[in-house]
């Protein structure tokens, strides 16, 4: 027996296979009566305008038999239609009244209606017929019997599996467009509609602009207009609006697959999904990548999002759990406090060899002139000390840098401390090393396998969107004072030479 389904809304009886609990009346009038809140639902927004009662419309379209009112908003009112010599249904869209008194508006209307007249695509709600009347802009459209993405989200009936098969229906839409040079604008939820057949559809492309026509357009387009809605809008929409071109659809593609994926939106500084919820990984770089601010770095193409989505979803793929996220978390953070430490004991290692060489030349000479025995074995097992603990203080810094062993880390950070010539430098370099390696975190770290590759890379896309906490401003300081005090050695060890000399 199939399950019988209510619309939450108007109470209308739904079939079991309907991909939302919203029936088409609530599917519109969400579409078009609604705004994003500040958490990524909607809010009803109030009509700016009254919509003509059902009589009068009726007289306005004779050739139509109007059904009823399915919704209307900020952009206009929609009425259910049929057509009764062609017998189907449409859906017919009357602009806001004043809007035709606007000889502009009036004829950037006819001009982009006429455009997206010409739009032939299975993913793209098509527009049968436009005009005006008795001072009313309206659009004949598709009428699509089904829900929008929004109420399939809020119904929580949206997988990963289903936004991947959703997403590249999208970037068939948006390529097929920008490929006629028409951008969208406002791609969101609310103009993503899904049929009783599970086929996508994008809606409402009113605020699209044809591109490449001259200042004529851009002044026709209304200096310093916004259009768009502000949470799916691409940062130059607001910043530069007469600069947009169909990167920024791409952008609002992006916002639109991280809320599918994660039921939120990429606000601020934002995890990337797989550090969200269990999705793969591989993911992370397509929504990020979307998500770039400046727009010659996104995705220059929406094909090319839809070729990147398409083959993660076809190719096996694992996304790393929570806990090993969190672990190369930890990972890297750690790694980024031990490093300038490290690479101190690296530094103070090879500085050990370089003055290991000078003073072994330097007491060739000396003990030439000397008879044989006189403190030469001294000397020759004074050096030996020396090349070892040198060679281990690299070594440490090397293990120290890549958070392994953390026993020859510490013996490194020790030598440094004690062991000629470049003591000098190595006595802070010592001190800070072993304030570093003394830190529980770290010490817990070093303790730990490295995380896996999924892991890292999830957590090297994570760096785009907020960087994760590394080594404090006390390192630098540890830097600068090793740099002074290594001249001091430098300088000192000069003067020994001239003396020696003399």
């Amino acid at each position: 027996m199939n399950e019988i389904h209510k619309c939450p809304q108007c109470g209308n009886e739904l079939p079991a296979n309907t991909p939302s609990s919203a029936c088409p009346r609530c599917l519109l009038q969400v579409g078009l009566g609604s705004q994003p809140d500040a958490g990524g639902g909607t809010a009803p927004m109030a009509p700016k305008h009254q919509a003509p009662d059902l009589e009068e419309v009726r007289k306005l379209f004779p050739q139509l038999e109007i059904l009823e009112l399915l919704g209307q908003g900020g952009m206009g009112v929609v009425y259910k239609a049929r057509q009764p010599n062609l017998d189907r249904l449409v859906a017919l869209k009357l602009l806001p009244a004043d809007s035709a008194r606007d000889a502009a508006f009036a004829e950037r209307f006819a001009r982009e209606a006429r455009a997206l007249a010409r739009l032939n695509h299975p993913n793209v709600v098509a527009v049968h017929d436009f005009g005006q009347i008795q001072g009313l802009c309206y659009l004949l459209m598709e009428y699509v019997d089904g829900a929008n993405l929004r109420q399939v989200e809020l119904q929580g009936r949206l997988t990963a599996k289903e936004a991947l098969r959703i997403v590249p229906d999208i970037c068939e839409a948006l390529q097929y467009a920008h490929d006629q040079g028409i951008v969208h604008r406002d791609i969101k939820p609310e103009n993503i509609l899904l049929d009783k057949g599970g086929r996508v559809k994008i809606a409402d492309f009113g605020l699209a602009k044809l591109l490449g026509k001259g200042d004529r357009d851009r002044t026709l387009t209304a200096e310093r207009q916004v259009m768009g809605t502000p949470h799916y809008m691409a940062p130059e929409q607001v910043e530069r609006p007469l600069e947009v071109d169909h990167r920024a659809d791409i952008y609002s593609l992006g916002v639109v697959f991280y809320e599918m994926l994660t039921g939120e939106l990429p606000l601020g500084k934002f995890a990337p999904p797989s550090q969200k919820v269990q999705v793969d990984v591989r993911l992370d770089e397509v929504v990020l990548r979307a998500l770039v601010k400046e727009p010659e770095r996104r995705y220059q193409h929406a094909s090319e999002v839809k070729s990147d989505v398409e083959t993660i979803a076809t190719t096996p793929g694992t996304a790393p759990p929570a806990a090993e996220v969190l672990q190369a978390q930890a990972w890297e953070a750690a790694r980024r406090q031990v490093r300038p430490a490290g690479t101190g004991l690296l530094v103070t290692g090879i500085l050990n060899w370089a003055l290991i060489v000078v003073y072994s030349l330097i007491g060739a000479y000396v003990f030439a002139n000397l008879k044989p025995g006189q403190g030469m074995t001294s000397f020759v097992l004074a050096m030996l000390v020396a090349v070892v603990s040198s060679s281990l203080m690299i070594l440490g810094g090397i293990r120290m840098r890549s958070l392994e062993s953390y026993r020859l880390a510490v013996a490194g950070a020790v030598l440094s401390l004690v062991i000629s010539p470049g003591n000098l430098v190595g006595l802070p370099i010592g001190i800070w090393a072993l304030a570093v390696l003394s830190r529980p975190q770290v010490r817990q770290v070093f303790k730990q396998a490295p995380p896996s590759a999924a892991a890292r890379l999830s957590l090297a896309n994570a760096a785009l969107a907020a960087p994760v906490p590394g080594a404090s401003a006390r390192g630098w300081f540890f830097g600068v004072a090793a740099v002074v005090v290594g001249g001091l050695a430098c300088w000192s060890f000069s003067r020994s030479l001239r003396s020696l000399s003399a």
